[in-house]
């Protein structure tokens, strides 16, 4: 089982996968990096940075990682993956990875992350998977490779033998009769078996439970009743019931939720008392139950103390909070019913969560609210109407924000604004709503309210000063956009954008040079790890595209559009203004490297969206007269030409993806991408999905038959 890249165990509870992994890492000499995964995980980038976490100590990795993880979206296929395994490779060690409970990870994003490492990763390296269910990963290409060394439930199972084994260790024995009756009647379940040796120990005649044990779910919920939980003390039984919410079981935390200073010593007695609790770490301060256990005990909780039901999740909310591990306090805020508090939590949160690339972190937490629960909390709308904008989703970005504006708020918000208006106000500028002079009059109003230090009123300022740099008030815009630098500091995409703007006011007053120093600076500032894939970085990489190229700098002005342009269909028409400005820049790169039919994509595109907003400023000037000097005619372009994000969405949709999926991978709404899908049937003349991707793969096959050699 070491010489292949992935082992697999897949199995309903019970089945000893976790037991028969740590039983593998303390025969392996190779080191172990394991990873528990649980809901929080559901994401890549959380995913990711859990495998890093736990890779660093055997490998010391380059915490230049981590910081690419931190940005808004965080380049993991382009740069995180492909680092981590270069370092695996130059460490020349070997090693296996653990990822536990995989079933807890559905996002394909993720299954994508584990896939790209399990086939990648160096020789003698193994990633291995416990699961309840199957992956979507591509078993069935690993399987017929011989790559995939599998273990499921059938192989799991015990034999007499192992069950001999089993008793034994437990100081029962059975007549080799009766101990086939007992494998039999359990299908060799092991947890059956375990809890059945469990109870054989204590009695007379084990040979009459055999005969009444049948080891099904329901036999075992009966025994857990009769034979576990009523032979406890008191104080044992109200332990087990008031700490079975929680997914992972510490003292502090136990505490908490029980009111009492002693659940160091009771998870240490459950443990040695073969009491269902299992291990989370080597130094043993975290553990779980059993995962048969904890369903009984939540039942059985519900069923006994219903009432305190919402308060232990309340404690566990408080003491989660209070230890700043927001993700878990929102998930018992929510389950206590605390709505409120859970709102407040995600308002709170959600900003710094989607500048550190947790996108998909956020929009789960927001789907654990109803609608209407969403729409009478204003910070939490407005929590919403900003992740709604990023994606793509405008017409519920509209209504969460007139949500928002129909609540109210006193003092601060939880996010850190000073209050909801100048929320509000500074949302509404970015997004460009009802045009530039709108956009100028809400972020100047927000820089008012703002206070004077508030890095916030940076990014008020910021809007500020694009909104009038677009109007061509330069001396004013000139003056705004320094501030915001003084105020917003290093390494923020506020700074970046607000000095990729001064170099654009620049480049209009003529003066290339200066233009050029300024774009140099602000590339200083996105060249930072955790800025590299900041959506605000487009514009820096544009400007400094369309300069180099004026300079002669073909190579250099490849690259930064190389960059821009794995930004671009990330960014979404919430940001309307600033994907006009960053194809406007880029078309005269594009002509320079000779990508003329792709420069007239860029205009093409700007065009469209300058003809849905009716106050653009200056910027409809700025693209006619760019459509001028470049001759591209009216931007019309051939009907086959796809803009790059049709290109991303059809290369989509060869998969299984559903369109639905297709937008989460891409983060775009749903409406966007059959928008985008009805565009690429039209543009290659087809009517239908499937007869989009073979008209493809047609075009695919003549191209490399008649490319030269």
């Amino acid at each position: 089982m070491t010489d292949v890249p992935v082992v697999l165990l897949s199995a309903p509870a019970g089945y000893g996968k976790t037991t028969l992994l740590a039983s593998w890492r303390h025969r392996d000499e190779r080191p172990f990096a394991w990873v528990s995964l649980e809901a929080a995980d559901n994401d890549p980038v959380a995913l990711l940075a859990a495998v890093i976490a736990a890779l660093d100590p055997i490998l010391e990795l380059d915490p230049a990682l981590s910081d690419y993880l931190s940005g808004p979206q965080p380049p993991i296929e382009d740069v995180v993956l492909p680092s981590l395994v270069d370092a695996c490779a130059v460490r020349e060690l070997t090693f296996v990875l653990v990822l536990d409970d995989l079933h807890s990870v559905t996002e394909r994003g993720c299954h994508k992350v584990i896939g790209y490492l399990a086939e990648r990763l160096p020789p003698g390296c193994q990633v291995a998977l416990g699961t309840r269910t199957d992956p979507r990963l591509p078993l069935g290409s690993w399987r017929a490779h011989g790559r995939l060394a599998e273990l499921r439930a059938a192989e799991l199972s015990l034999a007499d033998v192992e069950a001999h084994a089993v008793l034994a260790a437990a100081g029962v024995h059975l007549s080799d009769d009766r101990l086939g009756r007992l494998v039999e009647r359990t299908e060799g379940w092991p947890a059956a078996i375990y809890l059945a040796a469990l109870s054989l120990r204590q009695r007379a005649h084990p040979e009459d439970f055999v005969d009444r044990f049948a080891g099904t779910s329901r036999h075992v919920a009966d025994f857990l009743s009769e034979d576990v939980l009523a032979r406890q003390p008191d104080d044992v039984i109200a332990f087990l019931l008031h700490t079975c919410i929680l997914e992972e079981l510490t003292a502090g935390l136990c505490d908490a939720l029980t009111g009492r200073e002693d659940a160091d010593v009771r998870l240490r007695e459950l443990e040695r008392s073969n009491l269902l609790v299992v291990p989370l770490d080597e130094e043993r301060l975290a553990f779980r139950y059993h995962h048969l256990f904890a369903q009984y005990l939540r039942a059985e909780l519900a069923r006994r103390e219903r009432e305190v039901v919402p308060e232990l999740h309340r404690r566990a909310w408080q003491w989660y909070r209070d230890h700043g591990l927001v993700g878990r306090a929102v998930t018992h805020a929510q389950a206590a019913g605390d709505m409120e508090v859970a709102a407040t939590l995600v308002a709170a949160e959600y900003s710094a969560l989607v500048q550190q690339g947790h996108l998909g972190t956020v929009r789960g937490w927001l789907a654990g609210f109803e609608d209407a629960q969403i729409e009478g909390h204003a910070p939490l709308a407005v929590a919403a109407a900003w992740v709604s904008g990023l994606v793509g989703e405008r017409e519920r970005a509209t209504h969460f924000t007139e949500a928002a504006r129909r609540g109210s708020w006193d003092g601060p918000m939880p996010d850190g604004t000073a209050s909801l208006d100048s929320a509000l106000a500074i949302m509404s500028s970015a997004f460009g709503v009802d045009g530039v002079s709108r956009m100028e009059s809400v972020a100047q109003r927000a820089a008012d309210l703002e206070p004077a230090a508030s890095v916030h009123r940076a990014v008020a300022l910021e809007l500020l000063g694009v909104a009038r740099a677009l109007r061509g008030d330069f001396v004013d815009a000139r003056a705004v956009l320094h501030e915001a630098v003084r105020l917003a500091g290093d390494g923020t995409s506020t700074t970046a954008l607000s000095l990729a703007h001064l170099g654009l006011i620049s480049l209009w007053g003529k003066d290339e040079e200066a233009a050029f120093q300024l774009a140099q600076q602000a590339h200083a500032v996105v060249q930072q790890p955790h800025m590299r894939t900041d959506l605000a970085s487009v514009g820096t990489y544009s400007l400094r595209a369309n300069l180099l190229a004026r300079r002669g700098d073909l190579e250099g002005a490849a690259a930064a559009v190389e960059r821009a342009t794995e930004l671009l269909p990330r960014l979404t028409e919430g940001f309307w203004w600033l994907m006009v400005e960053t194809r406007i820049l880029l078309a005269p790169a594009l002509v320079a490297l000779g990508r003329t039919a792709e420069a007239a994509v860029r205009l093409d595109e700007a065009a469209a969206l300058l003809a849905a907003h009716n106050d653009a400023a200056n910027l409809p000037d700025w693209h006619a007269e760019t459509v001028r000097k470049l001759h591209v005619g009216d931007c019309r372009r051939p009907p086959s030409e796809l803009s790059d994000a049709e290109r991303r969405i059809l290369r989509l949709l060869a998969t299984d993806l559903t369109l639905r999926e297709i937008g989460r991978e891409l983060f775009l709404s749903l409406n966007t991408v059959k928008t985008h899908a009805h565009s690429i049937y039209r543009k290659l003349g087809v009517s239908s999905r499937a007869e989009a991707v073979a008209a493809t793969r047609t075009m695919a096959r003549h191209t490399r038959r008649d490319s030269p050699g």
